[in-house]
């Protein structure tokens, strides 16, 4: 008997290594599903979520005697570009919108997001203009009540003036792919 007490602190020791295994083995492998499930929320980009717009008018970039309001984009699908010509991640998309504005499917406003007008005059000016017309929303009241905390971000309006989709973040030729399937499917442009 007196041989077996000796093992017992082994055998606690044992004991004790085999629940800290197994528990680091769990929580591993919990931080790698967990890993994997943002890696997958961050490959859609593509969100479908309807948000009512409020009626709203914005100064246009251009003309101060026109603005850009939800009458604009009514009655057919369109998108809305939000964006700023200090952001590099905007400059990276431009050219899918300068794309997407040559392929005629489908209007494109841009909204310029916490910017100063004359930086982004220049901005369109030295790598084209893709949009129908360009608003301003330098004090970002706009993007505050849609929940746009950065920029880029695309937004897909439909007929009543909607948005049905949003995307984050760089708009890229995927994404244009799933706005071509989703006109075809919708619209009749």
């Amino acid at each position: 008997m007196r041989n077996l007490s000796n093992f017992i602190p082994f055998f606690v020791l044992i004991f004790l290594i085999s629940v800290i295994g197994f528990s680091t083995y769990k929580i591993s492998k919990k931080q790698e599903i967990e890993q994997r499930d943002i890696q997958q929320s961050f490959d859609i980009r593509f969100v479908k979520e309807k948000i009512i717009l409020p009626e709203f008018s914005l100064p246009n970039l251009f003309d101060e005697a026109e603005n850009f309001s939800k009458k604009d984009l009514k009655g057919k699908y369109s998108l809305i570009n939000l964006f700023a010509s200090w952001c590099t991640t905007c400059i990276a998309e431009h050219e899918v919108l300068l794309r997407l504005r040559d392929e005629g499917i489908i209007d494109i406003y841009g909204v310029a997001w916490r910017d100063i007008n004359e930086n982004t005059k220049k901005y369109l000016a030295t790598n084209d203009n893709p949009f129908k017309k360009v608003a301003t929303d330098n004090q970002a009241l706009f993007t505050k009540f849609i929940g746009i905390k950065a920029v880029p971000e695309t937004l897909l309006i439909n007929s009543e003036g909607d948005v049905v989709w949003r995307y984050a973040g760089n708009l890229e030729d995927h994404a244009v792919d799933e706005i071509r399937q989703f006109l075809s499917k919708n619209s009749r442009r």
